[in-house]
Formats: structure tokens, C-alpha cells, sequence
């Protein structure tokens, strides 16, 4: 089984190569943070059909696995090169070794991240209606 340390997969990303990260983590945590480029195929929805059909580029071009400490994506791996896939290629230590070396990692906005960027307008619109209250009580 290959593997890459989280530098080595970042000077890669940094250098625009042509890579695909598959990130085996649940989709919440996912959300929450993941190696930029990378998406999300968690370990419970992984199969065969779902591996093939969610692959970005040709199935001979390496695929970089990603999980929360190396372990799924190395039994990912082996079980994959069992069916022939032997251009898997686990991240050492997975998303936290990533964020252990000090790694940008990237985002989905949640619930808290909408509310921040639309707080002005909530708060706009609150004191609109709270004037449009009192005007309507003399």
C-alpha cells in the first residue's frame, strides 16, 4: 500500500497537479473541514459501484484516500487493490496528521457561518419591523 505525508500532498495541491482526493470521513465531519479539492465519499456509502461511479478522473490516475487517522483509508486501500486498484494512495496519519502539520483545510458553511455573513440583514429587518410595530400603535 502507498502512502503520502500530508506535505508532500500539499506540494502537490499547491502546484495545480492534477490530483483527486477522496475523503472516507461521515459527510458531517466532512462539512466541518476537509483537504481543499477533496470530496466526500464516506466509508458506510463506499462500494464498488459508488468508488467507479464517483471518481472525477480515469481510473488509472492515482487517487489520494483520506480519513480521520489513516486507518479506514488504509483498509480501503487493501481492500481495493484486492479488485485491482493499486493506484489508492492513503494520506499518513489522515486529516489529523494534515491539521497536526499545520495545513489549511477548508470549510462548508454551516448554520453559524450563514448567520454571521447575514446578521446586518437579520438585524436591518428586525428593527424595520420593530419601527413598522410601533408605528402601527399609536
Amino acid at each position: 500500500m502507498k502512502t503520502i505525508h500530508p506535505l508532500d500532498l500539499d506540494a502537490k495541491i499547491q502546484a495545480r497537479e492534477a490530483i483527486e482526493i477522496l475523503d472516507l470521513r461521515p459527510r458531517a465531519q466532512f462539512e466541518k473541514r476537509h483537504v481543499h479539492g477533496s470530496h466526500s465519499l464516506p466509508f458506510d456509502e463506499f462500494g464498488l459501484a459508488s468508488f467507479i461511479h464517483c471518481r472525477e478522473l480515469p481510473l488509472s490516475a492515482p487517487l489520494y484516500l483520506v480519513s480521520q487517522k489513516g486507518g479506514l483509508a488504509r483498509l480501503v486501500a487493501d481492500g481495493m487493490k484486492d479488485r485491482g486498484f493499486d493506484n489508492l494512495i492513503v494520506l499518513e496519519g489522515g486529516l489529523e496528521n494534515w491539521v497536526r502539520s499545520g495545513l489549511a483545510v477548508d470549510r462548508l458553511p454551516g448554520f453559524g457561518t450563514w448567520l454571521l455573513e447575514h446578521s446586518h440583514r437579520l438585524l436591518h429587518m428586525e428593527v424595520v419591523t420593530e419601527v413598522r410595530a410601533i408605528g402601527a400603535h399609536p
